[in-house]
């Protein structure tokens, strides 16, 4: 078993198709069968129950999926060590993103990065909104851009690190602490507290609120995201947030519900294809390796 195999079959597992993890990976389908194949032999066991529309893990695939990523990561730690033991000097990254993508998942990256490369020098500033992230990192101004819904696309390349979960936060003793679904006519109910226009969680509240026909209209606006979760807790409104902060708001006494329709995030790291150094490959490869649909 190496490197590419699990590579291979991680594609898969996460395309659902053969089809589609060959097209993401940019080789031959005949190949990609092939390589399956060879892996399945050699552990004695389908990775893959094989039917009409895709492929779905076996019992022995579902096994093989965590150690899967945990290699590869590991692989990708090794490459960053040794590549910056031989560093001289400082090298500086520039981040732009908004507070909510700061804490989750740009913490752990930057976290993994500095143990490995303890002499790169980050910066992480805070935008104005979405299409700055966009500007900053299109115009050579930032590195790196993490921001929430689809990719912008060329000339800008990008990789989904993670997706989340949103949860409604509701104020405590609307309900029990746990449990239960709220709908978005509840949240209505006891108003809606969010950020300014542009920012990532407006963005999320407003595409939430127009895919269920209700109108954009918040009872508490702040540009202070610090600031929500100790006005919910203080029954100023309702709020959606993502599961980290979500889960700090019920460590405090809100109540968490499951948002009925459900509702996620995806949050895209962004660079300009083709322009990283060294420094900024080690942070990509970090992303790469902790990276989790």
């Amino acid at each position: 078993m190496d490197r590419r195999q699990l590579e291979l079959f991680l594609a898969i597992a996460e395309a659902g198709t053969f089809t589609g993890a060959a097209r993401a990976l940019s080789i031959a389908q005949p190949s990609l069968s092939y390589a399956v194949r060879a892996l399945e032999r050699e552990l004695g066991e389908p990775l893959f129950e094989r039917h009409g529309r895709g492929v779905t893990l076996t019992p022995a695939g579902e096994a093989l999926v965590g150690p899967a990523r945990r290699t590869l990561r590991s692989f990708a730690q090794a490459e960053v060590a040794v590549r910056g033991a031989g560093e001289s000097g400082f090298a500086r990254l520039h981040v732009v993103t908004n507070t909510v993508w700061a804490l989750d998942p740009l913490v752990r990256v930057v976290g993994e990065l500095r143990q490995l490369r303890p002499r790169v020098r980050l910066r992480v500033s805070d935008p104005a909104s979405r299409a700055v992230v966009v500007e900053q990192v299109r115009a050579g101004e930032a590195d790196f851009g993490l921001l929430s819904g689809p990719p912008p696309g060329d000339p800008l390349a990008s990789l989904t690190v993670v997706t989340l979960d949103l949860v409604a936060v509701l104020p405590p003793g609307t309900g029990p602490h746990h449990g239960l679904v709220a709908d978005t006519a509840e949240l209505l109910r006891h108003g809606l507290v969010g950020t300014p226009p542009g920012t990532a969680l407006r963005w999320l509240l407003e595409e939430h609120l127009e895919a269920v026909g209700a109108a954009v209209d918040l009872a508490v606006e702040t540009a202070h995201v610090a600031s929500l979760v100790p006005l919910v807790l203080a029954g100023a409104g309702a709020a959606l947030l993502p599961e980290a902060m979500a889960a700090d708001a019920g460590a405090q006494g809100a109540r968490l519900a499951r948002l009925d329709p459900p509702r996620r995030a995806e949050v895209q790291l962004v660079w300009r294809d083709g322009s990283l150094d060294d420094a900024g490959v080690a942070m990509l490869e970090i992303a790469r390796s902790i990276a989790r649909p």
